[in-house]
C-alpha cells in the first residue's frame, strides 16, 4: 500500500453517491418531461382535441361531436358562404355510417395568429385521406389546456335531385320540401344545402314506386366546404307501366270514341285529302292498329313521353263534293305523339298527350 492510499479510497464513495442521485434525477426529470409531451399530445393537445372529435363521428356519436367547442357553425359563418339556411337534418347518428379508423395527428403548425393548424390523417371505408382542421386555445380547464374549432369543421352538400321530391341520405329518408326555407312552395330543382360532419362518406339514393337512382357518393373532406351533387332518377317499370296504360287508356276511351273526321286534343285525325273529299257520314270510326311505345326521357323535374309512333285505322262512308257518290273510306293514319308526364305527391301520374 502506497502512502496516502488511504485518504483517496474514501472520497470515492460520495463522488459515486453523487452521480447515481444526478442520474436518478434526470431519469425523474426526462420523465416528466416525456410524459408530459406524451399526455400533452395524447390527451391536452390540440391535434389529441382534433382525434376527439373525429372519433366521436367514428362511432356515431353525433350528440357528443357536435357538443365539443367549435363544431356547431354560427349564422354568420354560414351566410359567408352563402348558406345561412343550410339544413341540420344530416347531423344525426343515423348518417354517420362512414368507417373511420387508423386516426392520427400529422402535424400541427402555430400561426402568426395563435391558431394552431392540425392534419389528421385516417382511413376513410378503407381509402387514406387527410383532412386539415384549424384549432385555437379556450382558456384552461384547472393546468389542463383547452381548444375550440376556430373553423367549423362540419361541410356543406348542396343536393339537386331531378325526378323525385323524395331521398334518402346513408339510408335516411328526407323531402326536399322538409329542407328547403321555402316549405312546399320549393322549386323542385332548387338544390337543398345541408350540413354534414366530416370527414364522412354520404349515399344519395332515390327508390320510390314511380322512380329510383342509384346511391351517388359524396366526400365531406373540409372545413365548410360546399359539396355539389346532382342525381338524376330514372323510371321504375312501374312507372313506365302506368304511362303506357294511361296512353292506350286515352287513346281508346278519349280519342276512338269520338265520331268525327278530326278527334279533339288527339294525336291523330284525317288526311286532308279525305277530309277534302266530301262531306263525312255518321258512321266514322276510328281503331288503333299499332299503339305508341312509350319511353320516357328527363323534363326538369318531371318526365316527358319521347316522340313515339302508332298507328290508327279510319273507316267512313263519304258524300263525294263531285259525283255525289258515298264512297267508302278505310284509311291507316300514322302519328306522332308525345306527352308529359307528371308524378303527383299522392302517386297519381297525370299525362298531357299532344301530338308532335
Amino acid at each position: 500500500m502506497t502512502p496516502g492510499s488511504e485518504s483517496r479510497a474514501p472520497a470515492r464513495g460520495p463522488a459515486i453517491r453523487w452521480i447515481v442521485t444526478a442520474a436518478f434525477c434526470a431519469a425523474i426529470i426526462a420523465a416528466i418531461v416525456f410524459g408530459s409531451a406524451w399526455l400533452y399530445r395524447t390527451f391536452w393537445g390540440a391535434g389529441a382535441f382534433v382525434e376527439r372529435y373525429i372519433s366521436r363521428i367514428a362511432v356515431g356519436d353525433a350528440a357528443g361531436a357536435l357538443a365539443m367547442p367549435g363544431v356547431t357553425p354560427e349564422y354568420s359563418d354560414l351566410d359567408r358562404i352563402g348558406r345561412g339556411q343550410a339544413s341540420e337534418a344530416l347531423l344525426r347518428s343515423a348518417t354517420l355510417t362512414s368507417s373511420i379508423d387508423d386516426v392520427h395527428v400529422v402535424s400541427e403548425t402555430k400561426g402568426d395568429d395563435g391558431a394552431v393548424t392540425v392534419v389528421v390523417g385516417y382511413a376513410l371505408d378503407g381509402s387514406a385521406q387527410q383532412m386539415s382542421f384549424r384549432v385555437a386555445s379556450d382558456g384552461f380547464d384547472g393546468l389542463v389546456p383547452s381548444w375550440r374549432f376556430e373553423t367549423t369543421p362540419l361541410s356543406v352538400i348542396d343536393l339537386t335531385v331531378r325526378g323525385s321530391w323524395r331521398f334518402s341520405v346513408n339510408g335516411f329518408e328526407m323531402d326536399k320540401r322538409q329542407l328547403s326555407p321555402a316549405g312546399t312552395e320549393a322549386d323542385p330543382l332548387e338544390p337543398v344545402s345541408m350540413l354534414t360532419f366530416a370527414p364522412g362518406n354520404y349515399d344519395v339514393a332515390v327508390d320510390t314506386a314511380a322512380v329510383t337512382a342509384d346511391p351517388a357518393r359524396v366526400t365531406a373532406a373540409g372545413p365548410l366546404d360546399v359539396v355539389p351533387v346532382d342525381v338524376q332518377t330514372v323510371p321504375t317499370d312501374q312507372l313506365i307501366d302506368v304511362v303506357q296504360k294511361s296512353v292506350d287508356d286515352f287513346l281508346n276511351g278519349t280519342c276512338t270514341t269520338q265520331t268525327v273526321l278530326q278527334p279533339t286534343g288527339c294525336p291523330f285525325g284525317a288526311p286532308s285529302d279525305v277530309s277534302g273529299l266530301g262531306i263525312a257520314q255518321d258512321d266514322v270510326t276510328w281503331t288503333i292498329v299499332d299503339y305508341p311505345k312509350t319511353r320516357l326521357v328527363p323534363d326538369g323535374d318531371d318526365w316527358q313521353v319521347a316522340p313515339a309512333n302508332g298507328m290508327a285505322r279510319l273507316t267512313v262512308t263519304v258524300n263525294d263534293y263531285f259525283t255525289g257518290a258515298l264512297v267508302e273510306v278505310d284509311r291507316d293514319v300514322y302519328f306522332t305523339m308525345v306527352a308529359d308526364v307528371d308524378v303527383r305527391e299522392d302517386g297519381d301520374v297525370h299525362i298531357t298527350i299532344d301530338a308532335v
